[in-house]
């Protein structure tokens, strides 16, 4: 049998290897679970207090594609191909019909609109011109998107640009 003293050394012994064992299986793990749960939670509320940074410029856009989708809708009416509206819009914004070239880039359907592509080249534009040739596109009532505009300085006379624009004109989707 077992002295008094070697039951007693073996029971705090049994409640050390517990302790040890309860230690090493539960609380380090679930303080360390609790900490990587807490680096989550901290990413998720930077997060969202990005989107909420970003709610306002979502709105805009969303306000801007509604008047946009307005604009398409409204010239779907219209007899005329996009060909001649973009090429008569150009020619009212004082750019002569010698310095235009278009080409047709073929057509993209997208998730609303049907996108019918246009390569537009400038030549001899002035940059005060080639600013107001932009803005009239962009802005004007012409269901277009300026998808890329590459502004070249002619070799002969720095001065003036040559424009290249890849501009969309958008379609209500049938």
């Amino acid at each position: 049998m077992l002295r008094e003293r070697e039951k007693r050394i073996l029971m705090i012994g049994g409640a050390a290897a517990a302790l040890i064992l309860l230690l090493a299986f539960v609380v380090i793990p679930g303080f360390s679970r609790i900490k990587s749960q807490g680096r989550a939670v901290a990413a998720a509320e930077a997060d969202l207090a990005e989107l909420r940074k970003a709610r306002p410029e979502i709105e805009r856009i969303q306000k801007e594609i509604g008047a946009k989708a307005g604009i398409v809708r409204a010239a779907a009416n219209v007899k005329d191909a996009p060909l001649s509206r973009i090429t008569s819009t150009l020619q009212e914004a004082g750019i002569p019909q010698a310095a235009l070239n278009i080409k047709s880039g073929g057509v993209r359907n997208g998730e609303l609109f049907r996108e019918e592509s246009f390569d537009v080249r400038i030549e001899n534009l002035t940059y005060l011109e080639a600013v107001k040739t932009l803005q009239r596109l962009s802005a004007g009532s012409l269901p277009v998107t300026i998808r890329s505009a590459s502004l070249k300085s002619r070799y002969d006379d720095p001065r003036y640009l040559d424009v290249t624009l890849r501009v969309g004109y958008l379609t209500p989707k049938s």
